[in-house]
Parts: C-alpha cells; structure tokens; sequence
C-alpha cells in the first residue's frame, strides 16, 4: 500500500469516525457517560435547537453533535473508563462503539489482508493524533488568548481524566486505534484470498485403456504373433504354442 493511499484512506477513516461518534453522542447519551451524569440530554437539547432557530439550528446541531462526539472520545481514554467507571458497561462500549464501527467499515472496503487492515485503523489514529497536537501546539502562537486557553484545556483535562491534554489525548487516540485494529485486521483476514497457490489439483490422466487380446493371425514372414514360431502353412494351430490362427 503506498503513502499516497495510505494518506487516503486515513483521511476517510478519520471521517467515518466523525460520522460514527455521532451514534455515540446522539443515541448512547454519551456526554452524561462521561460526565457521570452531571450533564446529561445534551444531544437532545442539540436536537431541539431546530424548533428554537429554525434551519439555523438544525445546521448547528448537525455540525455541533458528530464534533462534539467525536471530541469526547479523543480525551477519555479507554483505560480511564476501565479504572474509574469499571462498572459502567454503557461508557465503554459508548467510548470504544465508534473506532470499532469506523475501523471495520473502512477495512470492509478498503483493506483485502490482515496487514492492510491494521494499516488502515493507524493510519486513522495517527492522523487525529497529528491533528490534536498540531491544533496544541499551536495555541501559543495565538497572541494573548493562546496561552490561556492552553492552560484551560490542560486543567480541563486534569479535572477530567487526572491527565493534561497531551496524555490524555495521545491514550485516547492510541487505545482507541488498537480496539479498532483488532476488528480492522480480523476484517482484513476474512477477506483474504491466498494468490501463491489456486488450491487446484491437477486433473490426474486417464490411463490407457488396454486392448483387448486379438487372435494371433499370420504376418507377412509366416510367424506366429503369439509365441514367434515359424507357422507351417496351411495349419490352423501354431505347432509350438498351441494358439488357433
């Protein structure tokens, strides 16, 4: 699989996970997940903003609802959900639902071995990755307000997973991407057709048919075909073997 491909099918799979965190956030409550219930029916507070601004707020929550999904489950990571909340089945599986779904999906398509299946699924987490930190480490060269609003995410982030941003993010994304590439490399195995052997055995050949034996008659020297003897002629039996002519 070559980079250009590669590049390719990250950036898609980056997409599906952004469509597949909304199934999170919208029908699996996910921020009250996370929360511990401290905010709870924000998808449906989302939802309703189209009957309060009309199809200005249908845009928002359609915009608001996969990035506010999707920004959830690049900071809690997995192993947080297990230490803390070990009981809490519903914040697993809302937390790990969307790499599964997005890594599967883009492997069913994409990805025709094993290898490439994983491949596929890294390419996904590296991508959010480059991403995340990009967007960090960049805040900085924001005059004023940078600075601040890094300290916020930071303490945001300790308040939340007892982790600064960078940790947080980096397990989240990485613990997310290797769930995904379990499911991304059975995939990849299911679809997988060998090349180096057609599994064909080669039709066997079909042996001779034997004749069948044909009466010993006179050749053009007067010998018996059966036993060679030189025939007498005008004798109906080779007088050395006996066999009728």
């Amino acid at each position: 699989m070559g980079f250009g491909r590669v590049l390719w099918t990250g950036i898609v799979g980056m997409i599906f996970l952004l469509l597949t965190s909304w199934i999170s956030f919208q029908f699996l409550d996910l921020t009250s997940s996370v929360t511990g219930g401290l905010i709870q029916n924000l998808n449906v507070a989302l939802a309703s903003l189209g009957g309060l601004l009309g199809g200005l707020g249908d845009v928002i929550a359609i915009i608001a609802a996969p990035l506010l999904g999707l920004v959830l489950i690049l900071i809690f990571p997995i192993h947080w959900c297990l230490m803390y909340r070990p009981d809490d089945v519903l914040l697993l599986i809302s937390v790990t639902l969307p790499w599964i779904l997005a890594c599967s999906g883009i492997t069913a398509i994409n990805a025709k071995t094993p290898g490439k299946g994983i491949r596929t699924c890294l390419a996904i987490g590296i991508g959010y990755l480059i991403l995340a930190l990009l967007i960090y480490f960049l805040l900085p060269a924001i005059p004023v307000v940078g600075p601040i609003i890094g300290a916020i995410l930071d303490g945001l982030l300790l308040g939340l997973t007892d982790l600064p941003y960078v940790l947080a993010v980096s397990t989240a994304i990485v613990e997310g991407c290797l769930v995904g590439a379990v499911f991304g490399g059975f995939i990849g195995a299911l679809k997988y057709k060998p090349t180096g052997a057609s599994g064909k055995q080669k039709s066997k050949k079909s042996k001779p048919k034997v004749e069948d034996d044909k009466e010993p008659t006179l050749d053009d020297d007067s010998h018996c075909t059966n036993c060679g003897a030189k025939l007498v002629p005008g004798n109906d039996f080779c007088t050395n073997c006996g066999m009728k002519l």
